[in-house]
């Protein structure tokens, strides 16, 4: 009978273990699918509170950047035309969801003045040739650089953010939308619209 009953007693922690695992898997799913991929939506307020964007002209930090083909470039380079600067890398899943909206926003709209800039938060010395790898994988069809140290955190703030993190640009320079996370549901479409306006601006 104690045998039977401490079989019994084992199965039963066995069962609540198992239970207590797929609880956590879950909840790290939530956390994953919240934090990740839907991100909030920020608004004017939220754009204002940028580390940068203070002084009501909404222009971000020139920073020198090295493309994946090893040339020197920097923000202002791209002045005059309607700018997508996507913060983003190769292991991010939901980053991998939003670079395919990114060709094809340059395939449509590359000759009316749309350029985009790729900035993996890799490190350049160890990851160049994976980032090369996904580039022919995903046939990006823009400018891929390495994000210079402290330009991220220059551009979000200091502390853990999410990325993918896109930033779209006037002709002026100044930031007119700003997505957190990517959600394929409302992004595309988000997207579409404001460079639609700006390239009539």
């Amino acid at each position: 009978m104690a045998t039977a009953e401490a079989t019994s007693g084992r199965s039963a922690s066995a069962r609540l273990t198992a239970l207590l695992v797929i609880a956590g898997m879950v909840a790290a799913w939530a956390v994953y699918v919240g934090f990740f991929r839907s991100g909030a939506r920020p608004s004017t307020a939220a754009i204002d509170g940028l580390p940068w964007a203070p002084d009501g002209h909404r222009r971000a930090p020139d920073f020198r950047i090295r493309t994946l083909e090893g040339r020197e470039i920097t923000l202002s380079d791209f002045r005059g035309k309607v700018l997508i600067v996507d913060f983003w890398a190769t292991w991010c899943p939901p980053c991998r969801e939003e670079i395919p909206l990114l060709v094809e926003l340059k395939n449509a709209h590359g000759d009316r003045g749309l350029e985009i800039l790729g900035l993996t938060i890799e490190d350049p010395e160890h990851d160049a040739q994976q980032v090369q790898r996904f580039v022919r994988e995903f046939g990006v069809n823009y400018t891929i650089g390495f994000a210079p140290d402290g330009m991220f955190e220059a551009f979000v703030g200091p502390g853990e953010h999410p990325i993918p993190q896109t930033f779209l640009f006037d002709r002026e320079g100044r930031l007119r939308e700003h997505l957190v996370g990517y959600d394929p549901l409302t992004d595309a479409r988000r997207l579409r619209r404001t460079i639609a306006r700006l390239l009539q601006e």
